[in-house]
């Protein structure tokens, strides 16, 4: 099964590539690569290294009503799940966090996998927050506002099954998805809402709620710094919208099981945000190709700096976030 998704996700990744990279002249992607200023990878490393603290800052704060984590401790874990997240094939990597929390604290996986959903929820609405913006300050196609209200619509619904659960528990959801779904995908669905449950103990806590929503505007801002760092290093002559752009693009890149490292993803995603702005496809390219490489090789390599403290190896890792991906499947 691992053997087939990882053939499916770089069967993805290469079919992103050429969509990408067709009708583009080798020479005029080297002609673009060569034109970046090699001074912008200073706050381009930097602002893609203050992600994974921010990140790992955020997720302390969530599992504050759990526990009081050190936050050392929740940046290695934040380290080296995501590492392995962009390893790792069609979101293989995703049980590590909360299966490598779970190993190193007193905290259940369905406790952890809870404030996950929790999380998901304001990455959600930070994304639809985003993607709003980039509505209203630039003129975009039909099918990206026809998307963008698709997205709100599925955030409601999914803002409202989780809250609605969490209110009125089985009532609720006897009442609504017990009456469509059929009985398998039933009982998983309920296993998760569950789940979500025993996460969610910080909904009570409006204040904490606020200041969780107010990290993850800042969190998810960096990508679009990220992306207009490398928009002024290749001296494109489009506005800050662009990143605002080239960051929904991406996000809409992840609805489909993403291939390790997002590659293909980052590349399409760029091409066609930064054509809607009148850049060249080979420079365009060119921008897909230095952000994705820079974000995915700062990432491993804070993953390979936290591995040995977590002292636990990716081998075993790897082993238990299947096992976890097919318990929750």
């Amino acid at each position: 099964m691992l053997a087939k998704k990882l053939l499916a996700s770089l069967a993805i990744a290469a079919v992103c590539l050429w969509m990408a990279a067709r009708h583009v002249d080798p020479d005029e992607l080297a002609t673009a690569l060569a034109g970046f200023n090699l001074l912008y990878l200073i706050p381009a490393v930097a602002v893609s290294l203050l992600i994974q603290i921010v990140r790992a800052w955020r997720w302390k704060i969530e599992l504050s009503p759990l526990a009081n984590i050190r936050f050392a401790l929740v940046w290695q874990v934040v380290a080296v799940a995501y590492m392995m997240i962009n390893v790792l094939p069609f979101r293989l990597g995703e049980p590590v966090r909360p299966v490598l929390l779970s190993w190193k604290t007193e905290l259940t996986i369905p406790a952890i996998v809870g404030n996950w959903v929790f999380e998901k929820m304001m990455d959600t609405a930070a994304i639809v927050f985003y993607l709003h913006v980039a509505l209203l300050v630039t003129d975009l196609p039909d099918w990206a506002t026809k998307a963008a209200m698709g997205s709100l619509v599925l955030f409601g619904i999914m803002l409202t099954i989780v809250v609605g659960f969490w209110l009125k528990g089985d009532a609720f959801f006897d009442a609504t998805l017990g009456r469509v779904l059929p009985e398998g995908t039933r009982t998983k669905t309920r296993k998760i809402l569950e789940d979500a449950r025993e996460g969610l103990q910080i909904l009570p806590d409006r204040r904490l709620v606020a200041l969780v929503f107010a990290v993850t505007l800042v969190l998810w801002f960096l990508p679009i710094l990220s992306s207009y760092i490398f928009i002024l290093g290749f001296d494109f002559d489009v506005p800050f919208a662009a990143a605002l752009c080239v960051f929904v693009a991406i996000s809409a890149g992840t609805a489909i099981p993403p291939p390790p490292g997002m590659f293909g993803i980052f590349q399409i995603a760029s091409v066609v945000a930064l054509g809607l702005f009148g850049v060249p496809k080979a420079e365009a390219l060119a921008f897909g190709i230095l952000i994705n490489a820079t974000q995915f090789l700062t990432l491993i390599a804070q993953g390979l700096v936290a591995l040995p403290m977590v002292g636990i190896g990716i081998g075993k890792m790897t082993e238990a976030a299947v096992a976890q991906h097919r318990k929750s499947h």
